[in-house]
């Protein structure tokens, strides 16, 4: 090892935090990173240990970069300097270490998807339009799958995680104190030990509703985390910068679609159609913006545009234009 880097601690994982600190000082030369990959080659457990380390600091992304750098910059000091350095390198680990304390603290509280371990049991869940699915876990845990949903589910030693890249579930989670069950969708997060609760997410918008037991809901950054309990009968819904406080949630009308069906309860046709067209194979559009804000209410079957058209003609003043392709256009008539 050359004399710029006599001073690396002897126990690989102090080495590492040495290094860590050292690669994101932003002076890193050419000869630190020779002496860099000596060190990473002379033993497995220090290229194991940086890695872990570097995993950690991936999962804590959300530290702001200038943050990073400020707490580890160090600037080139001539020799004579070198006890004085060798100080404020102690230092610096003991600040990348404190730091690292603290995101594992928070990586093992808000993040499913950290570094420790590997999943005993994968299965990633794709759903078409139009297309339900139930799907049985390894502990008895069952997965109602709507309409254009994308979850992954991993199962580790001491937690059952799911990511919810969009679309809906229903979840009826088997209690398993030892290993709690985590929802990951996005701007929000579900943490259950057991209980029946429907997740939908549509890009970064998350809503939750509880039928039975309770989940912890979470959301923004680990800095200024917000959370709500949510128990039987509430909901609430999770932006990217805002949590809805929990409320009262028609359960019944939320997960119809695990009958087939949709409930409109006085909403604005707009919306309407939006969720009609989570089932359809070809989309129905309002061109005529007037039509946006037309109240409806209604029970149809998912799917079914023909009953849906039909119901909407005789209800609300409507020109329906079908095309070949069969896509459908509402507008006023003229």
């Amino acid at each position: 090892m050359n004399r710029q880097h006599s001073d690396i601690p002897a126990h690989p994982r102090d080495a590492a935090a040495y290094w860590f600190a050292h690669v994101h000082s932003g002076s890193f030369t050419q000869s630190d990173q020779e002496a860099f990959d000596s060190w990473l080659q002379a033993d497995d457990l220090n290229r194991k240990e940086y890695q872990a380390l570097d995993k950690i600091w991936q999962v804590a992304g959300q530290i702001p970069a200038h943050e990073l750098r400020a707490m580890l910059a160090e600037e080139p000091e001539p020799p004579q300097q070198i006890q004085k350095r060798l100080k404020r390198w102690r230092l610096t680990i003991s600040a990348v270490a404190a730091t690292i304390i603290i995101v594992i603290g928070f990586v093992g509280l808000f993040m499913p998807y950290g570094w420790l371990g590997e999943p005993f049991y994968t299965a990633e869940y794709v759903t078409d339009r139009g297309e339900r699915r139930t799907e049985v876990l390894p502990d008895g845990s069952i997965l109602e799958i709507n309409t254009q949903t994308t979850a992954l589910v991993e199962y580790f030693e001491n937690r059952r995680n799911v990511r919810l890249a969009g679309g809906e579930v229903m979840f009826s989670v088997e209690t398993d104190a030892s290993r709690p069950f985590t929802v990951d969708a996005g701007s929000g997060t579900v943490l259950v030990t057991g209980t029946r609760f429907n997740v939908l997410r549509d890009q970064d918008q998350v809503q939750i509703a509880v039928e039975s037991g309770s989940v912890e809901i979470s959301s923004g950054h680990w800095w200024n985390r917000r959370t709500e309990q949510l128990t039987d009968g509430l909901g609430a819904q999770i932006d990217p910068d805002s949590m809805t406080p929990a409320s009262p949630a028609d359960i019944s009308t939320l997960t119809a679609w695990r009958q087939g069906k949709i409930i409109f309860k006085d909403q604005p046709l707009a919306s309407v159609v939006k969720e009609m067209n989570r089932y359809l194979p070809q989309p129905i559009t309002i061109t005529d913006h007037r039509l946006d804000q037309v109240r409806i209410a209604g029970v149809f079957n998912t799917g079914d545009s023909a009953a849906f058209l039909q119901a909407l003609h005789k209800s609300i003043p409507v020109q329906v234009i079908l095309h070949a392709d069969g896509s459908t256009e509402l507008s006023l008539p003229r």
